[in-house]
């Protein structure tokens, strides 16, 4: 198994770092929305200084910053795992002829593992070795059958 380099350590960062904070944006647009709404309800009810009203605004208030927090605290886990990952050369990245980065959803991981493959010029030759990619079965999951049938379609 290869080290990741200071380069691959930096870019999973920014990707988990990127997530967290597109997380928090949409939860805190959530929350304000809820809490403008919360609000327009109480103005109609001619009770928008009421304790009643700032209990509820507070309410939400505090549920957003437990949630924010929350993602905070997945984050910190996440980079720490990663950081001790890097520092023990385990960091996730296999030797492979393609990408590996487990990071990746799904349908991005499969199109880098079929894209190697369909740049082949001898499909048959992309078949077995394709047949041979322990890598490739783990990464891939479920998706692996459906490569090798694209393959096997194409090599005919």
């Amino acid at each position: 198994m290869a080290t990741m380099t200071q380069e691959e350590l930096e870019r999973r960062v920014q990707r988990l770092i990127d997530a967290a904070n597109r997380e928090s944006t949409a939860i805190g647009a959530e929350y304000d929305k809820k809490i403008y709404e919360a609000r327009c309800e109480a103005a109609g009810r001619r009770a928008l200084r009421s304790s009643m009203a700032e209990n509820e605004v507070q309410y939400l208030r505090d549920a957003c910053t437990e949630e924010v927090a929350k993602i905070q605290r997945e984050l910190d886990e996440k980079l720490e795992e990663l950081y001790a990952d890097a520092e023990q050369g385990t960091g996730g990245i296999v030797e492979a002829p393609y990408l590996v980065d487990y990071s990746l959803p799904m349908s991005e991981r499969y199109i880098i593992v079929k894209e190697y493959y369909l740049a082949y010029e001898d499909k048959a030759q992309a078949v077995v070795d394709c047949e041979n990619d322990s890598i490739a079965q783990e990464y891939l999951e479920r998706f692996y059958s459906n490569l090798l049938q694209l393959l096997y379609v194409m090599a005919e």
